[in-house]
């Protein structure tokens, strides 16, 4: 059982026993102790399509229950085990995001202004709080206080037990980031879509400090990451995300001087690979429009670096966070780079790839696949890799996870994985173009091959609104030896096969 720490001990880490809150931690760290052994099999499946869900929220495990909410304003509970609802509690609005499970309550906000204490067990209402305006964020349970920011701007702490207010922080817009708080328990971090990251005070609320102004259009739907003092936030760029994309692309490719029949094989050394990082740096320096990821010390908020990070992999949602394993301190993230060895299939935005950010510098080493080049002629690429077992691409979204044997990337259609020993990459479970192996075109075929009629012939949906490829992206939940993954409107249980 995941538990608060006491007296501004720290937060206790996730033992893998339970999924209680978003990524695992309060620290956002996106880790599994364990990972179950892939491929995995399905046990259960709940769809909500008729509802439709948040892609943003990941379920939540605790207790032998798994919860989600939906926009039709329902906050389901089912049985771990069998799938079986065990209740549901209606809200008058939309319930955008995920809730907490802590200690027998689960807490969770609604567009309908108010935030939720229930009895995890029975759905049976214990308090509510009421906000001016809708809450689109996942709340927090710790040392006693239960945090989230709403719409109307203000970061609230309320007391855990009664639903009083113990403090409040007005910030300068609507606040749709959820909270982390630090690694030693006495900071709560957050974002406004003013475009600044707060730290406060967790005791009484005090400002402890705020962010210089971020670039971008949006903090929306994500989280500060925290790992080892530091704290990392994404935004989305201005520039339509195609346009960027493209940009950069060409950016990337002509400072390299190919001049080679396919530049997605561009050969390249670590040396290269420095001098390209260094080269994006100042291009971020002089463009500075163009950041999209930051890091900030935890403790006095100054930015620790620039981080040759370019925008990928949505659709114009935020740059998905990093992933962090808090037994080591590494630090995974995507990238884009012209030497980078996951192109060459045919990908609509390619340079998309994988690293390891180094803390201290910024600085980040590109992850490469374990599979040798088929042809002698040119450097190992994306046709050398199983098809469908990691996803890279630019222009869709796909959110990383790990655990210490595996770096994970979760996308709509499908959980791929790469083991971070071999290098070798596996399908864990679904099919590209699918909504986690169910509906889309990977099982219906495309429109022009008849995909609406043969899923209204099943009785099925086609696609799911505002969900093909974005706008946002939950990982996977663990708790033991079960895996939710939720995609196109489902919690889809899974565990490892005997």
């Amino acid at each position: 059982m995941w538990t608060a720490g006491i007296a501004y001990g720290g937060p206790i880490r996730n033992d893998g026993a339970s999924w209680p809150t978003l990524h695992g931690d309060l620290q956002r760290s996106g880790f599994y102790p364990k990972f179950p052994n892939g491929p995995l099999k399905l046990v259960w499946r709940q769809e909500l399509w008729r509802e439709l869900t948040g892609p943003r929220a990941e379920v939540i495990a605790g207790g032998g229950l798994a919860f989600m909410g939906t926009y039709a304003g329902r906050m389901y509970a089912w049985d771990t085990s069998t799938g079986q609802e065990k209740w549901a509690f209606k809200t008058q609005g939309a319930i955008g995001h995920s809730p907490m499970f802590f200690d027998g309550t689960l807490f969770f906000g609604s567009m309908d202004r108010r935030l939720y204490a229930v009895d995890a067990n029975n759905g049976k209402e214990k308090w509510r709080f009421e906000a001016a305006e809708g809450i689109w964020t996942s709340p927090l349970a710790y040392h006693g206080l239960v945090l989230f920011g709403a719409r109307d701007g203000i970061f609230y702490a309320l007391d855990a037990a009664t639903g009083q207010a113990a403090w409040k922080f007005q910030t300068g817009d609507r606040i749709l980031t959820s909270a982390s708080i630090s690694e030693d328990g006495r900071r709560v971090l957050f974002a406004s879509e003013d475009m600044h990251l707060y730290c406060l005070n967790l005791g009484d609320g005090a400002l402890l400090w705020k962010s210089r102004k971020l670039h971008g259009l949006s903090i929306r739907d994500y989280f500060p990451v925290i790992c080892r003092g530091l704290v990392f936030i994404t935004t989305n760029p201005v520039k339509d995300f195609h346009t960027v994309l493209g940009q950069h692309q060409e950016m990337l490719v002509k400072r390299t001087g190919f001049t080679g029949k396919d530049n997605r094989y561009i050969p390249g050394t670590s040396q290269d690979v420095e001098k390209e990082q260094a080269a994006i740096v100042e291009f971020l320096k002089a463009n500075p429009a163009e950041q999209t990821f930051y890091a900030f010390d935890v403790s006095d908020g100054q930015e620790a670096w620039i981080a040759p990070i370019l925008y990928t992999g949505g659709l114009h949602n935020p740059l998905t966070p990093p992933c962090c394993n808090p037994q080591t301190g590494q630090v995974f993230t995507q990238v884009r780079s012209a030497y980078g060895i996951w192109d060459g299939g045919g990908e609509v935005r390619p340079f998309t790839g994988f690293g390891k950010l180094e803390p201290k510098t910024g600085r980040v080493e590109l992850i490469e696949h374990g599979y040798k080049s088929k042809d002698p002629a040119r450097p190992p690429g994306a046709k050398d890799m199983p098809w469908m077992t990691m996803n890279y691409i630019g222009d869709e979204t796909q959110t990383l996870s790990c655990s210490p044997e595996l770096l994970l990337c979760t996308h709509q259609g499908f959980i791929g994985s790469m083991n971070l020993q071999t290098r070798l990459t596996a399908s864990l479970y679904g099919k590209r173009d699918t909504y986690g192996g169910f509906y889309g075109a990977g099982n219906f075929g495309w429109e022009n091959q008849g995909g609406y009629e043969k899923a209204r012939t099943a009785g099925q949906p086609y696609g799911i609104v505002n969900e093909w490829h974005g706008p946002a992206r939950a990982i996977v939940s663990v708790a033991g030896k079960q895996v939710f993954f939720h995609a196109g409107s489902q919690v889809i249980c899974l565990e490892e096969r005997p």
